[in-house]
């Protein structure tokens, strides 16, 4: 009996000491502190900085800054979109405040969870709903990047926003993202990604919360400058022609200005049937170059006419800038000059014949 009770009362101590741990750890987990390190871009679409607010933020005493270096005891939780990453990243390499936060952001976060949020934080309902695709890839390049920094595996979960906003996105915004989305896509068809991964990642801004109405139609303003500064890299040159023979080689120069080579065709459209030419396949464009095609041209009818000319992928869609080649023909075809000599000839021959006929009346 001794024994039984010395036993039951071992352990009934031993499960008392297992509620004592068990309990303030399960109750310590479930509270984990939560710290977004999530800010609006300092950078436009094209890369740019828009500010100089970054460096005052990055200090201990600043909003981004006071998170890293006094953030909540542990246990803790951290959201990390890392957009807010390369920008501080695209800073000099003299500014003291982005080298401290980097090196404290690192050291910090060594051993609590860390999740990489969409590359941007956008709003996560709108941007599955316009472009789903695009959404998991801002995840996971958002993920490739801090893994890259912090050296360590970082976690995605498709549900953080990063954001306790709720706000609707300007229709501008939201029109900006689309089209520019689409041009972007257009381009991969024949560019390498690496040649637009910055600009294509930072449209994601474009659907983030948070900006005033001025800055927003700032922002969708840029957006559309800057992928036309990516569609004019590829592009072809205007130009003025006169055309003096009925079969010429009519010079058309052609632009890449990425950092890789392309290939693409030329598609070549008269305003109307004065002239006949026709498109070009398979054109290899070396990188950051130019290269002048001479395209065989015939002239069927004189006076003034306009090309169509648009560089296009493999499916014959229009990529990069197309062009307005204007031409003056001056030259007549030898089915032209026929048929005008002709004209004259019959003209000649019928008032010869009147003008005998008058003779013939006048002696009579």
């Amino acid at each position: 009996m001794k024994i039984s009770r010395r036993f039951l009362r071992a352990s009934v101590i031993f499960l008392l000491l297992s509620i004592n741990v068990v309990i303030p750890q399960t109750s310590h987990a479930s509270s984990k502190d939560i710290i977004s390190i999530v800010d609006l871009p300092h950078r436009n679409i094209g890369g740019d900085f828009i500010d100089d607010e970054l460096s005052t933020s990055l200090l201990p005493t600043g909003t981004l800054g006071s998170l890293v270096f006094s953030p909540p005891s542990k246990p803790r939780t951290w959201l990390i979109d890392a957009s807010l990453l390369d920008d501080v990243l695209a800073m000099p390499l003299e500014n003291v405040a982005a080298k401290n936060w980097l090196a404290q952001l690192k050291y910090v976060t060594s051993n609590d969870d860390v999740f990489a949020l969409a590359y941007g934080h956008p709003n996560l309902a709108l941007a599955k709903r316009l472009a789903p695709t695009e959404l998991s890839y801002y995840f996971s390049t958002s993920k490739e990047r801090l893994q890259s920094f912090l050296g360590r595996e970082i976690f995605v979960d498709k549900k953080l926003s990063g954001s306790k906003l709720v706000e609707t996105i300007q229709a501008d915004r939201v029109l900006a993202y689309t089209l520019n989305r689409r041009a972007i896509a257009l381009l991969a068809t024949v560019i390498p990604a690496s040649e637009l991964y910055g600009v294509r990642l930072r449209l994601s801004t474009l659907l983030a919360p948070g900006y005033s109405k001025e800055s927003a139609v700032k922002l969708a303003a840029n957006a559309d400058e800057a992928i036309n500064r990516q569609k004019h890299k590829l592009r072809v040159v205007v130009g003025k022609y006169r055309l003096t023979s009925e079969k010429e080689k009519l010079p058309i120069t052609l632009v890449n200005d990425f950092n890789t080579s392309v290939l693409v065709n030329l598609q070549i459209i008269p305003k109307n049937s004065r002239v006949q030419i026709a498109g070009v396949r398979d054109i290899i464009l070396e990188p950051s170059s130019k290269k002048q095609l001479s395209i065989p041209i015939t002239s069927i009818a004189t006076g003034p006419t306009t090309l169509f000319a648009q560089l296009t992928n493999s499916k014959a869609v229009g990529i990069g800038e197309s062009a307005i080649l204007s031409l003056n023909v001056s030259v007549i075809s030898p089915a032209v000059a026929w048929f005008t000599t002709g004209s004259a000839i019959l003209l000649f021959l019928g008032a010869l014949i009147q003008s005998v006929r008058r003779i013939r009346r006048s002696r009579k």
